[in-house]
């Protein structure tokens, strides 16, 4: 759980708006399947880079968001986990900016504070809104949102989405 609490708190550092798929502020109009699946696609291609039993952790799930126009959207997050994890945290972090980069999306490494600190690499841009990789010694977790589509969260909860 407090991998999930810190992953929580660096997408609300990361920010979940409706700018343009690079941060440009440029709005740009996608739809709700559209940001499933590409939210869906990058996570899961991310994990496939890294070594490990990868596992959904949570969604995709609907959440609101406020579009780059004003109203009021619909974006998927996404988090797969790997509890085990053998490899390099460091090697892992060079191998998804590249891939991440390679997808449009502005990568910044992190490491937290601490004598033990967590390993981590945060995204924008790209197919999403946010992403970030979190390595907490042998668990790694890799979060997503989508960028903000058009679309009622409220309503496609509602209807299970």
């Amino acid at each position: 759980m407090f991998v999930v609490g810190v992953m929580t708190a660096i997408l609300a550092l990361t920010g979940c708006s409706g700018g343009g798929p690079t941060g440009s502020g440029v709005a740009r109009s996608v739809s709700t399947d559209e940001a499933r699946r590409s939210v869906e696609d990058i996570v899961d291609r991310s994990a496939e880079a890294v070594d490990g039993d990868w596992q959904v952790y949570s969604g995709p799930a609907v959440e609101q968001c406020t579009k780059g126009t004003g109203g009021d959207g619909a974006a998927y997050t996404y988090i797969k986990n790997v509890e085990g994890a053998s490899g390099d945290p460091v090697q892992a972090i060079a191998v998804l900016r590249k891939l991440w980069e390679a997808e449009g999306i502005t990568t910044e490494p992190y490491k937290s504070r601490g004598s033990d600190p967590l390993l981590g690499l945060r995204g924008v841009g790209g197919p999403t809104t946010s992403i970030s990789l979190l390595a907490a010694g042998q668990r790694y977790t890799i979060t997503a949102v989508s960028e903000c589509a058009d679309g009622d969260a409220l309503e496609m909860r509602g209807n299970g989405e």
